[in-house]
């Protein structure tokens, strides 16, 4: 239908003028609708990682005076700044000279990793070394792991530690750069405020604020106020997932779902209820795509905050990043790798695998059922309150360093003779399966006591 420019039908009659004096408001009110829409949604530009996510996180900022959007929202850069996935080749299955080797949260505990390297005798030119995130705070020498890691250039995942002091660096160079922002931030710096004292500031010396879940002067704020530029640059690179697909293996600082554990798991979009589709691909070509889509095609693993602070699933298919509410995330893992065929397998019926404590009878009736799948293999960390946590598709490796029990690391393609040793309890393994048909050891150091 044919309009004016003033938005009236030319074919029809003309309208009353009271009529068009009516329309005119409407159309302002629907503009500035739509002008506040767009500034709340653009406070999502940065993630709140700290906290759970609930049906009420907007991910809210403070108001302040500084740099605003028409609407007068807040408006920061991007602080998380994500790299989500690196993938690393390897041929530790074929080279018995070459070992992938996989760390546990260090947390600053500098003496403990080197302890560790010494005991493992890693050898860089020959072995391939992997931190599972949560490398800084809690412990006394952060950016002395820093150091180390960035000058080496050693790999790793990004931890949920990691990313607090990422964000902190990101807020802290976007301030200086702001008008005002340099002499401001040098005057709060002097104060030497802790978290409670920053807090009960006036608003007016508050110019420049930070999402309400951050804390002015804590542990995460001086690592990353006291860090080098190639420190801040090494945690950037910092991935939240690595690929080993020679493994057909994942390392992540806190978790992956196999599932949506909110739907069936032969519904259509589960991944590992759909094989890949073969056309002229080699079985680990199919297994290496329906890996990815694992990733990709499960809406939790596709926010940041799942993989870098899920431990558990509730009832109702929650993640939470508590331990003591629905089962751990890594038995819902095993449940389901445990079901994988073969892309060959019969899919069947349709069940629910999810929603975390399962009825034993659906339970039971799963495992007879299987998908055309192969199974995948997760490492990670972040679950010091469960210790060594070995299962046959997943492994845990966050034994409590900082806490002053023991750093960890678990040994891929070793094929040196070596024992366990007694001192660390249930913490050592002399050897188990890995992935489809290769041994790993996990050997561990004593961390010094807590003070």
């Amino acid at each position: 239908m044919d309009t004016g420019q003033d938005g009236t039908n030319e074919l029809a009659p003309p309208r009353s003028s009271l009529v068009r004096r009516a329309a005119s408001p409407l159309v302002i009110a629907v503009f500035i609708v739509t002008l506040l829409w767009m500034g709340f949604t653009n406070d999502y530009s940065i993630s709140r990682l700290r906290d759970e996510p609930t049906s009420e996180d907007s991910s809210e900022l403070l108001e302040s005076s500084a740099d605003t959007d028409l609407t007068g929202h807040r408006t920061f850069p991007d602080f998380g700044q994500y790299a989500k996935l690196q993938t690393v080749q390897g041929d530790w299955l074929e080279d018995r000279d070459k070992r992938l080797i996989l760390i546990g949260d260090i947390h600053g505990m500098a003496n403990s990793f080197e302890a560790l390297l010494e005991k493992v005798d890693y050898k860089p030119a020959q072995d391939t070394l992997i931190h599972l995130g949560d490398i800084v705070a809690k412990g006394p020498m952060s950016l002395e792991v820093l150091d180390q890691l960035s000058r080496q250039n050693i790999t790793g995942v990004r931890g949920n530690h990691d990313q607090m002091v990422l964000e902190w660096r990101g807020y802290m160079d976007w301030v200086q750069k702001q008008k005002g922002g340099l002499k401001w931030f040098e005057n709060m710096v002097k104060k030497k405020l802790s978290p409670k004292e920053y807090e009960d500031l006036g608003k007016s010396q508050k110019k420049f604020p930070f999402p309400k879940d951050w804390e002015w002067g804590s542990d995460h704020w001086t690592i990353a106020r006291k860090m080098s530029t190639m420190h801040y640059e090494y945690l950037r690179n910092l991935p939240l997932i690595i690929h080993l697909p020679s493994l057909h293996t994942f390392a992540v600082h806190a978790g992956i779902l196999p599932i949506d554990p909110k739907k069936p798991i032969h519904e259509k979009h589960q991944p590992l209820s759909n094989a890949p589709t073969r056309q002229r691909h080699t079985d680990n070509e199919m297994r290496t795509r329906q890996e990815l889509s694992i990733l990709s095609d499960i809406p939790q693993n596709e926010k940041p905050w799942t993989l870098l602070n899920m431990r558990s699933i509730t009832k109702k298919g929650k993640v939470s990043r508590k331990t003591d509410v629905g089962v751990p995330w890594a038995e819902m893992w095993n449940e389901v790798q445990n079901l994988c065929g073969g892309f060959n397998a019969r899919r069947s019926s349709d069940n629910r695998a999810g929603g975390g404590e399962m009825p034993e009878e659906e339970s039971e009736d799963l495992r007879k059922k299987k998908l055309p799948c192969h199974p995948t293999t997760v490492v990670y960390g972040h679950a010091a309150s469960r210790g060594l946590d070995i299962r046959r598709w997943s492994q845990g490796l966050d034994t409590g360093c900082v806490k002053g029990r023991r750093l960890t690391a678990m040994l891929v393609g070793d094929r040196r003779s070596g024992s366990v040793d007694e001192s660390a309890g249930q913490e050592e393994v002399e050897w188990l399966r890995f992935g489809d048909s290769i041994k790993a050891r996990v050997i561990s150091v004593q961390c010094p006591p807590r003070h």
